[in-house]
């Protein structure tokens, strides 16, 4: 049974891996590069889905603690884009579909899949929770330095005057920490690594588009 489940996983994060070599390779051939950008929500919803069925299945604190860090990532996203207070002012471009008050609906997915990554690979060396959060919490700012000039680059959102605020990297600090106490203070468990990987490749697709655009 556990040789299936590694079978299973190591298909898994096979395929995450293509499909974001492919898309690397899309992004940087100009020909190619706005049908990437078409079938970015898509392709997002696509391998976060296939990371969270893989990792949630029977685990109900850790799919309690996935939907409420979705919900409460996206309204701090939806007060973000009205108000400014939160990160800075910044608004979402067309890429990222569909959206509720001007607030791309994936988002939340994409918080809780950088600071679930961000967590598994703490907890990967260290036991101490207080580390395990606090690098979680630096983890997910670093994902943050690296997406943010592509992510500008191909219009998932702008910022005003060009300029990233530093209380936009404060509060994925702050943030990150926050759920990352919250789920490590309730002892909640997450085995595969699936999720690991997909920190990893998406790191990887930011990090090579920012050499490459």
């Amino acid at each position: 049974m556990e040789g299936k489940k590694n079978i299973k996983e190591n298909f898994y994060t096979a395929v995450l891996y293509v499909i974001y070599a492919v898309g690397i390779i899309g992004h940087i051939l100009a020909p190619f590069r706005e049908i990437m950008l078409s079938l970015t929500s898509f392709t997002l919803l696509l391998t976060g889905g296939l990371v969270i069925i893989n990792i949630a299945p029977k685990n109900k604190k850790l799919i309690q603690w996935i939907i409420a860090t979705y919900l409460f990532t996206l309204l701090l996203e939806i007060a973000g884009v009205k108000t400014g207070l939160i990160f800075g002012e910044y608004h979402y471009g067309e890429v990222l579909k569909p959206k509720i008050f001007e607030t791309p609906v994936i988002i939340g997915m994409n918080w809780v899949l950088v600071i679930l990554g961000s967590i598994k690979i703490s907890k990967r060396y260290f036991n101490n929770g207080l580390l395990i959060i606090l690098t979680t919490a630096l983890l997910a700012v670093l994902f943050d330095f690296i997406m943010e000039p592509v992510a500008i680059k191909l219009d998932y959102w702008q910022w005003e005057n060009n300029t990233i605020p530093l209380k936009n990297y404060f509060a994925w600090f702050l943030i990150a920490l926050a759920f990352s106490a919250y789920f490590v203070y309730n002892k909640i468990e997450i085995r595969p690594s699936l999720i690991e990987h997909y920190f990893i490749v998406q790191a990887a697709f930011f990090l090579i588009l920012n050499v490459a655009l």
